[in-house]
């Protein structure tokens, strides 16, 4: 048997029609509520000059983090909800596996700098500005 595997079937959760168009509004509606939520994290941690802290910049980080993180897996989701095509490529599969796996290790290690930063907020009140300044905080992130 010489043949290659070039695409995967996904079988899905169920066999009936209604229960996947139920399963369709549920994800569209919490995915536009994940994307609403979290961009109105950002767009007033941009706007407002009082949230332009170490803490807030974390969050707005955490928000980008977020978006990208179910951006992976959620849109081919409900295509594959929408259409009859039931299918993904292999190299699809890898990209889609290997984006999830490394923005979820990426997620675990941001809320690790996230409690960095409120260590220091709290055992360290009076040397914060100087630990946590924008350099710093950008090198976490980064890191």
């Amino acid at each position: 048997n010489h043949t290659t595997v070039v695409e995967f079937v996904l079988l899905g959760l169920t066999n009936s029609r209604h229960l996947e168009i139920i399963l369709f509004l549920i994800l569209v509606i919490a995915y536009f509520l994940i994307l609403f939520g979290n961009i109105t994290v950002i767009s007033i941690t941009l706007v407002d000059h009082f949230l332009q802290t170490p803490m807030y910049f974390f969050l707005r980080n955490f928000a980008i983090l977020e978006i990208t993180f179910t951006s992976t897996f959620i849109p081919s989701t409900l295509y594959s909800l929408l259409t009859e095509r039931k299918i993904i490529s292999l190299p699809g599969c890898f990209l889609q596996m290997l984006l999830f796996f490394c923005l979820g290790t990426c997620t675990f290690f941001h809320v690790a700098a996230m409690s960095f930063d409120r260590y220091v907020a709290i055992c360290r009140p009076l040397h914060y500005t100087t630990i946590m300044n924008n350099r710093f905080c950008f090198q976490l992130v980064l890191a």
